[in-house]
C-alpha cells in the first residue's frame, strides 16, 4: 500500500510538472513574428490574444524599436502579456531598419504614416475586430498623424505622455496641438502622469488641449505614484509610468474593450 501510494504521489507530480509545461508552451505560443516589406525591413512582433476582441499597434517614443529582436525598456512593450491576458493582441510597430532613427519629422511623414496603414491592413486580414493605435511620447506625434489622415482606419488612439505645447527647438512643432487641432473624427484616451517631469509632455497641456478638443469620445486618466529612478523623459520615471506599468495597462485595455 506505501509503495502504490509513493507511485501516485509521482503520478500527481508527472501530472503538474506536464501542466506546467503545457502552460509555458501556451504562453510562448502567444508570442509570433509577422514580415511585410511594406512595413519593415524588421520583425513585426506580435502578442496574440487567445480570442482577441480588439488589436493595438504600440508605437514607442525616443529612437523607436530598432532592433531585430523587439527589444524595449518601454513600458507598453513590458505589459505585451497584459494586453494579450485583456483580449487584446499587441502589434510592435518598429523602425524601418537599424538605421532609422524615430525622430519627430520622421514621424510625422507621409513615407510612416503609410508603412502604419500597410501593418493595419495586415491585421485587418488576420482578424476583424477593432484596432487602437497607441503612441507613447514621441509616438503619440504616429498617432495623431495616422489619426489625422486614415481616420476611417482604425477605430482610436491612445496618447500615452503624449507630446503637447513645449519650448523645445525639436519637438515645439509637432505637438498635439498642431498636429491634431481642435478636432478628431475617432475615439481618444489620453493617459499621463500628474508629475511627468519631460520637458515637451507637460501635464498642464495635456489636460488644456483634452477639453478644448472635439472627439466622438474621450477620456483623460491621470496618474500619481510609481517611481523615478531613470531619465525625466525616460522609460524609467513617471513619463514613463515606472512601477505603475500594470495599472495604465489595465486601464488601457479596459477602455478600448468598453462600448464607446
Amino acid at each position: 500500500m506505501r509503495a502504490y501510494g509513493l507511485f501516485m504521489n509521482l503520478l500527481a507530480t508527472a501530472a503538474i510538472s506536464v501542466n506546467i509545461l503545457l502552460a509555458i508552451g501556451s504562453a510562448n505560443a502567444e508570442r509570433i513574428q509577422l514580415n511585410s516589406g511594406d512595413v519593415s525591413e524588421l520583425p513585426i512582433h506580435v502578442r496574440e490574444a487567445t480570442k482577441p476582441r480588439a488589436n493595438i499597434i504600440a508605437i514607442v517614443g525616443g529612437a523607436g524599436v530598432r532592433n531585430k529582436d523587439g527589444r524595449s525598456q518601454n513600458y507598453l512593450v513590458k505589459q505585451a502579456k497584459t494586453f494579450a491576458q485583456s483580449g487584446i493582441t499587441f502589434y510592435l510597430f518598429p523602425n524601418n531598419d537599424t538605421q532609422e532613427k524615430g525622430g519627430y519629422s520622421l514621424r510625422n511623414s507621409p513615407a510612416r504614416t503609410e508603412r502604419i496603414h500597410s501593418l493595419v491592413e495586415i491585421i485587418r486580414k488576420r482578424n476583424k475586430e477593432p484596432i487602437y493605435i497607441v503612441g507613447f511620447s514621441r509616438g503619440s506625434v504616429d498617432a495623431g498623424r495616422f489619426a489625422k489622415t486614415h481616420p476611417k482606419s482604425i477605430e482610436g488612439i491612445v496618447i500615452a505622455s503624449g507630446i503637447f505645447t513645449n519650448e523645445s527647438r525639436k519637438a515645439r512643432d509637432y505637438t498635439m496641438e498642431l498636429i491634431i487641432g481642435r478636432h478628431i473624427e475617432i475615439p481618444v484616451l489620453f493617459v499621463h502622469h500628474v508629475t511627468d517631469a519631460c520637458h515637451v509632455t507637460p501635464f498642464k497641456h495635456a489636460k488644456l488641449f483634452f477639453h478644448a478638443l472635439d472627439a466622438p469620445a474621450k477620456e483623460f486618466l491621470a496618474y500619481n505614484g510609481g517611481g523615478r529612478t531613470g531619465r525625466d523623459c525616460g522609460p524609467l520615471n513617471h513619463h514613463g509610468f515606472e512601477g505603475i506599468g500594470a495599472t495604465v495597462a489595465q486601464d488601457i485595455s479596459s477602455w478600448i474593450l468598453r462600448p464607446k
